[in-house]
């Protein structure tokens, strides 16, 4: 299935100074903001369209009135609601925005900025703010690794998720960020679907999942983007658009299913594959639990590997549960004492059910890739 996306932009420019960003002027006084009529009414014409996943993007200064309008606008029409704010700003956020919100991504050029705010991080942690991720963004692919290695030390200490690509929906090239991580040896997924708009791969750096950002180009998507002017089109990356005044329900829903104007290949149909498990009586381990089972094995944590993969810790503790009642085996073992507190990690049998899913689908990728099919997805 492919994932759409809602992109909001809602200011003109931003009042901090973030390296590398065009929209980054100094502070200023005059900003332009999307008026969150503007945005309620175009999104209302959608005739009750909802999006997989909501993103507005570095709303500065956060702490403008009109910042929560908006927040609450984009929030009744997409399942997931992403801000991604500047690491430079997060002292500024308010905390009705951040009720609102699935997910806060901080956005960092450089690790020494993010050490700057690590006490603000830290507050937000403590304030119950649990769906963090880190966004390394990088502007050339040969910094790719040092970002990565860098920021990663940051999100190991405080189990955050890591995400890495370009400047957030303003770099002019795309950037090959997965193809240099396969050359540099690093063990990089096949791309398994869409995340703030780009296609998202997972590459496992010392043991720790990274979050592979990339343009979609020609991949299928399903995105809007509307900037501060009121303005709506396909996605950042594309020039002009219509007037959220003028665009009517037709005019929408044609521009979010139209094949992007920076993809140069045509549409193509993307297969998703579905792996899962089946063992004695018909009992069967889900793609989700598998891949919380990979995941474990890299964190020795189930809340951590549910944190990285956005599940609910009691939630998939009870799944797993359930699977080894009927199985009548343990999957996972947990040692809360001694020098390995905390510690969560799989038995002797968890690791079998590990061998076979990764063996099943190393055999899907190599004869999928063999018949010329290089982009498809593996549900989880």
């Amino acid at each position: 299935m492919v994932r759409s996306t809602l992109i909001v932009r809602p200011v003109a420019c931003c009042d901090l100074t973030h390296p590398r960003c065009p929209y980054s002027l100094g502070v200023r006084r005059d900003y332009d903001v999307l008026p969150p009529k503007v945005l309620e009414d175009l999104l209302s014409r959608l005739g009750g369209y909802v999006f997989d996943e909501g993103v507005i993007t570095c709303p500065n200064p956060l702490l403008h009135p009109k910042a929560e309008a908006v927040a609450a606008a984009v929030r009744k029409h997409v399942g997931r609601l992403t801000l991604m704010t500047p690491v430079t700003g997060l002292s500024k956020l308010g905390r009705g925005l951040l009720e609102a919100l699935d997910e806060l991504v901080v956005v960092s050029a450089s690790a020494e900025e993010l050490a700057r705010e690590e006490g603000v991080i830290k507050g937000l942690m403590s304030q119950g703010v649990d769906r963090l991720s880190i966004y390394a963004a990088v502007s050339r692919e040969g910094e790719v690794v040092r970002s990565v290695l860098e920021h990663l030390r940051f999100c190991r200490r405080y189990g955050i998720q890591l995400r890495v690509g370009e400047l957030p929906y303003v770099s002019k090239v795309p950037l090959r960020l997965r193809d240099r991580l396969i050359e540099e040896g690093f063990e990089v997924s096949i791309p398994y679907g869409v995340r703030y708009g780009y296609v998202a791969s997972v590459a496992f750096i010392t043991d720790y999942r990274v979050t592979v950002l990339e343009r979609p180009e020609s991949r299928p998507c399903r995105s809007l983007y509307v900037d501060f002017e009121g303005r709506v089109r396909k996605c950042p990356f594309t020039s002009g658009g219509l007037d959220a005044s003028e665009a009517g329900t037709e005019e929408l829903r044609r521009l979010i299913y139209s094949q992007c104007p920076a993809s140069p290949n045509p549409l193509e149909y993307v297969p998703e594959v579905r792996i899962s498990l089946r063992a004695g009586a018909g009992v069967q381990i889900p793609p989700d639990v598998l891949a919380l089972l990979e995941v474990i094995e890299s964190t020795n944590s189930l809340r951590a590997a549910c944190r990285l993969l956005g599940y609910n810790p009691s939630t998939y503790a009870e799944k797993l549960r359930s699977i080894e009642r009927r199985l009548g085996v343990k999957l996972v073992t947990s040692r809360r004492g001694g020098s390995l507190k905390g510690v969560t990690l799989l038995t002797s049998e968890g690791l079998k059910i590990l061998t076979a899913y990764r063996r099943v689908r190393e055999v899907v990728m190599s004869a999928l890739l063999k018949e010329g099919i290089q982009y498809f997805t593996f549900e989880a």
